[in-house]
């Protein structure tokens, strides 16, 4: 239901918002319109935004909410593909950029403390002025920020070596559906203390809690880093390399595969212009560590790679070629737009061994629905951005390609993989969720939901709760009102 449809509208929800003292908040059109989508293409309008400052804050945007019987949507930089922080229901979305302060940073301890709004880079480089470094590092790590990371359980590049964001959560500090103020790990107070609520918070795409406070844990930059470009002739042969290479026992911070299409599109938006000479696939590769262990890396890679059919083995030296082949592997995402059309953005991730079989079902999946594939991704634990490009003004299309999203789903399942390395449900992925998960395992989640919000407050029609009709029914009918929710919601 539309927030302006309960209990008095958007007059009562703003005058609820001001007595609570929930900070700046605006309901003004231009505002809600901004606040009203992510990176997908579905929009859906609040009835307010609020920008708190502070946890107390947060608390009372809350119980704003609340008093007027909508829902409350939290938001980090709205970079998410599986639209999480698009509020269907209306409500308040709560945007977290304005916390957005480094509270301590402690070198003995190797220990951070931010705000949800700190941007993941920001970190990371105020992290690297003493020596340190958080390694999660999400392809939009420039503006995607902490809090959002914890709410999608990101990943990144380095995964492989590193693990993911929560791995490096030793605390958190939330709000929970009745304004409660809760905290865990060395966040934890002895007046405002739970459970250890880390694990069921991580990666629940703001549907349980408002995370107000990260504690961190860092390590030590590594002595030495190397990082090499190696072609091949076919995908599926960069496939197998990947393969060896991750059973190798390199120390394998990065190892990141890409197609040729995809290749092709960001060396010429990298470059600025045609790329006559794009491989027909290629691996990003470092390793890292201690100087003895990367010292002869090379030389053991470029034997596993001369193996599988290595074309092309070039080892980047100097920093400049370093960041450009960073460059470009960075730019794939928004390259894509070259292509000419749209594009579904499915991050699957499947067992290392089993990438050379997936690569091979989803050649046999694109020219069965007629449609590109391009694929690239975190090779080196699994995780591949499957990208099915398709013209979201055609209906037909449009329905060629989830039929394809479909059937990648199950092939991945059918390799014991998952629907989701780090993008998260959403909307987008929830109507293929018991492809995964069966009846004992939703019936747990749900219960998980209904103890810890049991007015279906936080972020609503999302994962579990979302409606059984495709999110994407709506989408192919072209001049659709921003203002509105795809018809199927």
């Amino acid at each position: 239901m539309r927030a302006k449809d309960r209990r008095g509208g958007e007059g009562e929800i703003g005058r609820a918002l001001s007595n609570r003292g929930a900070g700046t908040f605006s309901l003004s059109l231009e505002d809600r319109i901004c606040y009203s989508f992510d990176a997908t293409d579905i929009r859906s309008l609040p009835a307010a935004v609020a920008w708190p400052t502070r946890t107390a804050e947060v608390a009372a945007a809350v119980l704003a909410a609340a008093d007027c019987g909508v829902p409350v949507v939290p938001r980090g930089a709205g970079t998410g593909y599986t639209g999480g922080s698009v509020p269907l229901a209306g409500g308040v979305v709560i945007s977290l950029e304005r916390m957005n302060r480094v509270l301590l940073l402690d070198p003995r301890r190797r220990l951070a403390v931010v705000e949800p709004g700190v941007v993941n880079e920001t970190l990371r480089a105020r992290a690297g002025a003493l020596g340190l470094t958080y390694p999660p590092d999400p392809a939009s790590l420039l503006v995607s920020t902490i809090g959002g990371n914890v709410a999608e359980g990101a990943g990144g590049p380095r995964t492989v070596l590193y693990g993911a964001t929560g791995a490096y959560i030793v605390g958190l500090e939330f709000v929970l559906h009745d304004g409660t103020v809760a905290s865990t790990g060395l966040l934890r107070t002895r007046t405002q203390s739970v459970w250890d609520a880390g694990p069921a918070l991580v990666g629940s795409e703001g549907t349980l809690a408002v995370v107000t406070r990260v504690a961190l844990r860092l390590t030590e930059l590594p002595e030495a880093r190397a990082t090499f470009w190696i072609e091949f002739a076919a995908l599926e042969r960069a496939a197998e390399a990947v393969a060896a290479i991750t059973a190798s026992g390199l120390p394998v911070s990065v190892l990141e595969i890409m197609d040729r299409e995809t290749l092709r599109c960001s060396l010429e938006y990298v470059r600025g212009g045609p790329v006559p000479d794009s491989p027909e696939s290629a691996l990003l590769v470092e390793v890292e560590g201690a100087s003895a262990s990367v010292a002869g890396a090379g030389e053991r890679l470029r034997a596993l790679s001369t193996e599988r059919g290595a074309t092309v083995f070039r080892e980047a030296t100097e920093a400049a070629d370093r960041d450009a082949l960073w460059e470009a592997r960075r730019a794939i995402s928004p390259s894509l737009a070259r292509f000419g059309v749209g594009k579904l953005n499915e991050d699957i991730a499947v067992p290392r061994s089993a990438i050379p079989s997936f690569v091979r079902a989803l050649e046999s999946i694109g020219r069965e629905a007629d449609l590109p594939i391009l694929s690239f991704g975190h090779a080196g634990d699994g995780n591949l951005h499957v990208n099915v490009m398709v013209d979201r003004s055609d209906r037909d299309a449009m329905r060629s390609a989830r039929r394809a999203i479909g059937r990648i789903f199950e092939a991945a399942r059918a390799l014991d993989g998952t629907l989701s390395g780090e993008h998260g449900i959403g909307i987008t992925k929830a109507e293929h969720l018991t492809i995964e998960l069966d009846e004992t395992a939703v019936a747990a989640n749900r219960a998980v939901k209904r103890a810890l919000d049991p007015r279906g407050s936080f972020n609503p029609e999302k994962i579990l709760t979302a409606r059984a009709n495709p999110w994407w029914a709506g989408l192919a009918a072209p001049g659709g009102d921003a203002g509105e929710a795809p018809d199927a919601h």
